[in-house]
């Protein structure tokens, strides 16, 4: 039987959205963030790191989740300076992209990607709380320096990643707006191509389904992820 988006529709509106920010919560990404933040003596360079980390976490070997658990660990466990010195990150990656065992391709074009985003933080000082209240520029000056499309992937997968910062660094939740893109990747693909039969753009449907549930897309994102295969 063809499945269409009210299908999909239905199944989502099964859960609260309380019940999506337990999914959040309990989301392998978000704990492993957290067991960095306990273990990183400086959280100075906490935001710079997982940041970084959001824009050349593709093409991976393993899933997103074994990936951030290897990152989370080494980078918890690196010998960062006291005083934040933001050529430290640069050094980190260098050392654990050459030695990590979920992220070893195209390091030819990760490597220029990275050190080209490092200048991006220029921006953030002092202004991680505007930027929490304001993800919609965030993503806007995301995407501006990037070069790339405001819907990409790793841009709204940075943005989910900084939401997922800045809840644990300021202890307080903020909703992602709905403006912002589902995170595109094959899990999501695959949910997608059996509920949307009628060709929809496939960000377009993912708004069309945001707003009929009333929930944004990257927090539908992590009843997706964890929950998968209650959808296909």
């Amino acid at each position: 039987m063809q499945k269409n988006i009210n299908d999909l529709i239905k199944k989502i509106q099964k859960y609260s959205f309380e019940d999506i920010l337990k999914f959040e919560e309990n989301d392998r990404q978000f704990i492993a963030l957290k067991r960095l933040y306990s273990n990183i003596k400086n959280k100075a360079y906490f935001l710079p790191l997982i940041l970084v980390n959001s824009i050349i976490a593709y093409q991976l070997s393993s899933s997103g989740e074994d990936y951030w658990e290897e990152f989370s660990r080494e980078a918890g466990i690196f010998q960062f300076s006291d005083s934040f010195k933001i050529e430290e990150i640069s050094s980190f990656f260098e050392e654990f992209l050459c030695n990590c065992k979920w992220n070893k391709r195209i390091l030819n074009m990760k490597f220029p990607r990275l050190n080209k985003f490092l200048g991006f933080f220029d921006d953030f000082s002092k202004k991680e709380r505007f930027y929490y209240e304001n993800m919609t520029v965030l993503r806007d000056n995301l995407a501006s320096f990037l070069k790339q499309k405001k819907s990409d992937k790793t841009i709204v997968f940075a943005i989910k990643i900084f939401s997922y910062w800045a809840r644990i660094q300021f202890d307080q939740f903020i909703q992602v707006p709905f403006e912002i893109a589902m995170p595109m990747d094959s899990r999501i693909d695959k949910i997608t191509k059996i509920y949307n039969n009628e060709n929809i753009n496939t960000i377009d449907f993912w708004f069309e389904v945001s707003k009929k549930v009333g929930i944004p897309c990257i927090h539908l994102d992590a009843l997706l992820w964890c929950n998968m295969e209650e959808f296909i």
